[in-house]
């Protein structure tokens, strides 16, 4: 039995807790609020920055699946960042480290010219916040043995997002590439990487997480606008080509058995949409 630690135990953390229980494993999760964690899981509700070193438990594996208060640098660097700090800070000097997982994002390759992304391509992050994964991600890797997640946009159950933006028939403005991973799809990868870290196989620093199907945006919200009987709100002045993004795979997780559930956005927003829909 190993003990794993979730720092941040929300909606991917929850679900991840749920699988590493099942096999047997001592589960801690810890959120800033909400006293709610998956029965089995010994949950804190704190601020990770602001607790002491001692409140963290002894762990084998450590995941941080933090999520910002905003999308801007200060948020980020206070939720990824900050929050690796102290848990370098508590970990480092162990006899035996802990094996590290950050959740990050795709976002860190910068690219935007509709360019082919996979986990030998370079991270160029061009915006602040991509800026500050890439230095939580440089700083664990520093202090532990780590890996960096890098997940391509996460959807699933709750996440309506982009389905109030197509019924909003707000203009779509200009086209461009998307990549899309199903919450699950995240959650069974983080089993596979746990178990990995079990059997102390050898992992690259980072990985890619996502569904392998790149595609325009304007297809994704062609296919919701119809199924929600929207307006499609493309001006005439636009191109259909895209004109920005970049398309992403990852072949890491396929070459350890990772399959997914959802390989694309069609077969993951059925579901979605049928929750959206007893909602509305």
């Amino acid at each position: 039995m190993a003990k794993v630690l979730i720092a941040g135990c929300g909606d991917l953390g929850a679900g991840l807790a749920i699988e590493l229980l099942a096999q047997g494993h001592s589960v801690t999760g810890i959120r800033r609020t909400k006293k709610h964690f998956p029965d089995g899981v010994i949950g804190i509700t704190d601020d990770l920055v602001g607790m002491n070193d001692d409140a963290l438990p002894e762990a084998d594996i450590v995941f941080l699946i933090m999520t910002p208060n905003g999308r801007n640098e200060e948020a980020y660097r206070a939720a990824y960042f900050d929050t690796a700090q102290v848990l370098i800070r508590r970990y480092n000097n162990r006899a035996k480290q802990p094996k590290v997982f950050f959740v990050s994002s795709t976002s860190v390759y910068g690219q935007s010219q509709g360019e082919w992304i996979d986990e030998t391509t370079s991270a160029q992050p061009t915006s602040a916040t991509a800026k500050v994964l890439v230095e939580t991600e440089q700083s664990l890797a520093a202090a532990f043995s780590s890996v960096a997640i890098r997940c391509s946009g996460i959807y699933g159950p709750g996440r309506f997002r982009l389905l109030e933006t197509v019924l909003s028939e707000k203009e779509w403005g200009a086209n461009s590439w998307t990549n899309r991973i199903h919450r699950d799809d995240v959650v069974s990868a983080l089993v596979l990487l746990a178990n990995s870290a079990l059997r102390e196989e050898t992992m690259p620093e980072h990985v890619i997480v996502t569904d392998q199907t790149p595609v325009s945006m304007w297809e994704v919200k062609l296919w919701l606008a119809t199924c929600l009987g929207a307006k499609v709100a493309v001006s005439s002045g636009e191109g259909f080509a895209p004109a920005s993004g970049k398309r992403i795979q990852g072949q890491y997780l396929l070459s350890q058995g990772w399959r997914l559930q959802y390989p694309s956005y069609v077969a993951g927003y059925h579901e979605l949409l049928r929750e959206f829909n007893a909602l509305r």
